[in-house]
């Protein structure tokens, strides 16, 4: 859907007073100058400006009439499919990722999601694969971030 930017803008100033005033009940700690704080209010701050320049260009730029125009692609079934399929996979990526376990999950859903998007299997199948294994290496070994092992706990390196 296209909306107009001053909408965005306005909603995008509106998550950036949200986030700041969210802020302002965080910890002070004792000796740190700098504080939990001041990171995300840099970025609330970043995002008011960019909301405030978004309001300004779309109240001056003579754009489409309405507020907000639905796209052409929703006409389209397939995309609308890959739409629901990546919806669908966050949802079950939440509920069973622990229980299956990323390197399980993670190629199925790209697989699905590519061959939706008619990329042919001999292509889908392999990068999927392949992405999945190298999505874990950088997170689990690279970042140490624990992804769930789930069915393959066994094979846990």
């Amino acid at each position: 859907m296209k909306i107009h930017d001053s909408l965005n803008g306005a909603l995008l100033l509106a998550f950036a007073i949200a986030v700041y005033w969210h802020t302002l009940g965080f910890p002070e700690i004792p000796g740190d100058p700098v504080g939990p704080a001041l990171f995300p209010r840099v970025i609330a701050i970043g995002m008011a400006l960019c909301a405030i320049v978004l309001i300004v260009r779309g109240l001056a730029s003579p754009g489409p009439g309405s507020w907000a125009e639905i796209p052409d692609w929703i006409r389209m079934p397939r995309l609308i499919v890959a739409f629901a399929l990546v919806v669908l996979g966050l949802l079950v990526a939440y509920l069973f990722l622990d229980k299956i376990g990323f390197l399980v999950l993670a190629p199925l859903l790209l697989t699905a999601l590519m061959l939706v998007l008619q990329i042919r299997t001999v292509v889908a199948i392999p990068v999927a694969i392949g992405a999945s294994f190298a999505i874990h290496a950088i997170f689990y070994k690279g970042l140490g971030v624990p992804l769930p092992w789930g069915l393959l706990e066994p094979w846990a390196w």
